[in-house]
């Protein structure tokens, strides 16, 4: 009996580390990105990364002296997007002309973040939601 309480006590201690560590693990990007601040970006779709915790997405973008950049977009999980905006793996494809309101990065580099009630256009269009069918 004793080896068994002791077994149950361990466990117990090793789930409990576990959990905090996994709670621990996922951190916010909040402070990488200027929140109150939008600026519209547009480009063409070159890679669209479904997965967790966050998808991606990267758009080749023409500055202001002609040259072209990829820019990244950090979006929310692919569950977060599906079911708030419908959105599917499906939803960008690569030579997508994309128009996107992000909130910038702080330091400047070409990132951006758009995590919930993302603006955005899709040819020209707003996104089919796989909600609306």
């Amino acid at each position: 009996m004793k080896a068994r309480n002791l077994f149950l006590h361990f466990f117990a201690l090793a789930a409990s580390a576990f959990a905090m560590m996994s709670a621990s693990a996922h951190h916010g990007t909040a402070v990488s990105y200027e929140q109150e601040k939008f600026i519209t970006v547009t480009g063409t779709v070159t890679e669209f990364r479904w997965r967790n915790p966050h998808s991606a997405l990267f758009l080749d973008i023409e500055n202001d002296d002609g040259s072209i950049v990829n820019y990244a977009i950090e979006l929310a999980s692919p569950v977060l997007m599906s079911r708030s905006s419908g959105w599917t793996r499906a939803t960008f494809r690569p030579g997508d002309l994309v128009e996107f309101k992000v909130h910038p990065s702080r330091t400047g580099a070409p990132v951006g973040e758009c995590l919930f009630n993302c603006e955005v256009l899709i040819n020209g269009e707003p996104p089919v939601s796989a909600l609306q069918d």
